[in-house]
């Protein structure tokens, strides 16, 4: 008596751990594949059902005839282990994000574990931008992905570094790595990133400091207004006459 007492109990524990180790989210960039694994025993079963969103079957194991019965609707992109009894589900699609029910039967037993999917599409690359202020070598930087955005103001190689964030897990950060400004766009399944060096940033101003070294005259082309053109021409003239 005491001896069917603990297989019982035996059973029990490995039907409690094959329903909270079977409760889980999963989350697959479009166009990957997923397992859904039964975790602990699931040796005592003879059928396993696995539905989708409770009302479509997705696939039928029979154990005594090794009979895989997957529905018309998953019948390519299905694939069934009949040692570990795991369902893997291939090219997955946004349409396949939802609650996967595994059910399995016994002749005294019944029991279940539920995985939600969520299929995601990989992040667009994001766009940096960036506009030059008053100060040389001064920027604002504008890092935009999907519909996300983040403005950032550049002193020299210092820049106000950022992280937004949308309900859905998608973030948009800016931030500086060895002389090197990072637009990071991601999701849990993915992340791209665009950049630019404070080499780009400060170019136009070496440009110009170049350019007056070897051609004054030249140099004047390249100011901003007229005004400043008619000071510098003044200040030309004077030391000329020196």
């Amino acid at each position: 008596k005491s001896l069917n007492y603990l297989i019982e109990l035996i059973q029990l524990c490995c039907f409690i751990s094959f329903l909270s180790a079977g409760s889980s989210d999963v989350i697959r960039e479009v166009g990957d594949s997923v397992q859904l694994e039964i975790k602990g025993s699931v040796s005592e079963f003879d059928n396993f059902f696995w539905t989708f969103n409770a009302t479509v079957n997705v696939l039928q194991y029979y154990k005594q005839y090794k009979e895989i019965k997957p529905s018309t609707r998953y019948k390519d992109r299905v694939k069934f282990n009949e040692e570990t009894y795991s369902l893997t589900l291939k090219n997955l699609q946004k349409t396949d994000s939802g609650l996967y029910e595994v059910k399995a039967f016994s002749r005294d037993h019944t029991s279940s574990a539920t995985y939600r999917l969520s299929v995601l599409d990989p992040v667009e690359p994001p766009v940096l931008n960036h506009r030059r202020i008053a100060k040389p070598c001064n920027s604002t930087l504008t890092c935009r992905g999907h519909d996300l955005s983040i403005n950032s103001t550049c002193n020299n190689e210092t820049c106000e570094e950022k992280e937004v964030t949308s309900p859905g897990g998608v973030a948009l950060s800016l931030y500086v790595q060895e002389s090197i400004i990072f637009c990071n766009h991601s999701n849990p399944v993915s992340w791209k990133q665009a950049n630019k060096t404070f080499t780009e940033l400060c170019a136009h101003t070496d440009s110009l400091q170049r350019t007056a070294n070897q051609n004054p005259l030249c140099f004047l082309s390249l100011l901003p207004t007229r005004d400043y053109r008619i000071k510098v021409c003044g200040l030309c003239a004077r030391l000329c006459s020196l």
